[in-house]
């Protein structure tokens, strides 16, 4: 079984499915793991499919683990319908435990069901850390972070050991609330146990201090704290370029994710993100371009989540010099391949206004209205085609302009 679930958390979903098809007597333990792979690759509807083979096996059944696996997936995607039917199937079976409860506590903070959420950790009556971590937790991501110190001061008044995990949400708390001066005696506390080895090194919980001191403006105590970290992960360095971004400090976050490449520590998708905000608060739009550009080309992250599209969109809207077809041509491409019609078609009608007797572009913005189905535009614009005599030039295919914008994003980086 611990081979089974070892396997499973390294290898292909194939390689995954063709293992379990393989075993020759599956049990309960063996569909949890098999679950577990699914929830961790937050695939929700496999994980009900497999729920739902097991529940139509009368010879095998789930037990409270599966319940709180399934669970857990549905809070990942915050599948409110689904979960509130799992949560009666619990009610109606009578298949509980505190665990069980925890997880349903997280999963209705995440739907944005704070009251239940309350209400299930009353009903929990052996709460452990990881159940009032996970209530802090909730009033934090439902924005009560006012809640989050009495709940606190309800643990100190009933002598639970407080956990790295019950002070960082403590002091994530006072960073929602810029309350600086509870937040440094927070600290200073810590600082003591961490000296005297009550409080074990905790790179998440120095992350959330170094956050709080950036959130509340403090970049001395910021920088100082950064530069005792022991470990410095990717979450610490980002949430150090980010800080620094946020507060105009645009040539520092930029020199600090240099000191990160030097560091040799992986960047994802959120630093980049960080720092294309980073220069798009500051102005420096030359650097924001080539951060947009290199992400693909030099470590290879797409650029297409929708925060970051909306950043490359305000350092473009920054520049002095008018941007060219080359950039609004990359950014068209960025657009279409991540299903944003919306910044496609501004791109596509900017490129017009710069090339407006290029065909390909009247071509592009037309099967962008197609996909969304405004056909009276699309025959508008053919229209106008007609009449200016534009015809695409033949050899011409999607897949050749996109070679074509490839190289142009790569000439300009």
């Amino acid at each position: 079984m611990l081979m089974h679930h070892q396997y499973a958390s390294k290898v292909s979903t194939e390689e995954v499915e063709l293992l379990f098809s393989e075993i020759d007597r599956t049990d309960v333990a063996s569909w949890n793991v098999l679950i577990s792979f699914f929830t961790s690759q937050r695939d929700v509807i496999r994980v009900l499919r497999l729920f739902n083979e097991m529940h139509s096996i009368k010879a095998r059944s789930w037990n409270i683990e599966t319940l709180t696996v399934v669970i857990s997936a549905l809070a990942k995607t915050a599948s409110l319908f689904n979960g509130e039917g799992m949560h009666c199937l619990i009610v109606k079976t009578g298949f509980c435990d505190d665990i069980l409860l925890t997880s349903l506590l997280d999963f209705y903070a995440k739907c944005g069901r704070l009251e239940t959420s309350v209400q299930l950790f009353r009903e929990i009556r052996y709460k452990s850390n990881i159940t009032w971590g996970a209530m802090m937790l909730a009033f934090i991501q439902n924005g009560s972070s006012v809640d989050v110190i009495s709940l606190f001061r309800q643990m100190q008044a009933k002598d639970h050991d407080i956990s790295p995990e019950i002070w960082r949400n403590l002091i994530d708390a006072y960073a929602n609330l810029g309350a600086l001066k509870s937040g440094k005696v927070v600290h200073g506390y810590l600082i003591r146990d961490l000296l005297n080895g009550s409080v074990k090194d905790n790179v998440h919980l120095e992350t959330s201090i170094l956050n709080m001191y950036l959130r509340c403006g403090y970049m001395s105590s910021a920088k100082a704290c950064f530069e005792r970290m022991p470990i410095k992960d990717v979450v610490a360095w980002t949430t150090m370029i980010e800080g620094l971004g946020s507060h105009g400090f645009g040539f520092e976050a930029l020199s600090y994710f240099n000191l990160m490449m030097q560091e040799r520590v992986q960047p994802n998708s959120v630093t980049f993100l960080s720092l294309l905000s980073a220069c798009s608060h500051s102005g420096l739009v030359t650097e924001g371009c080539n951060i947009y550009y290199s992400m693909k080309w030099g470590f290879g992250i797409e650029p297409g989540q929708r925060g970051m599209l909306d950043e490359a969109l305000a350092i473009i809207l920054k520049m002095i010099v008018l941007p060219d077809s080359r950039i609004w041509g990359a950014f068209l491409s960025a657009s279409r391949v991540y299903g944003n019609r919306r910044f496609g078609e501004y791109a596509a009608e900017r490129l017009l206004e710069l090339e407006p007797h290029n065909a390909g572009y009247y071509t592009l913005l037309s099967n962008i209205k197609a996909s969304v189905g405004r056909w009276n535009e699309v025959e508008e614009l053919r229209r106008v085609m007609n009449e200016m005599d534009l015809k695409k030039k033949p050899g011409w295919s999607c897949i050749e302009a996109l070679r074509r914008l490839s190289r142009a994003i790569q000439e300009f980086g």
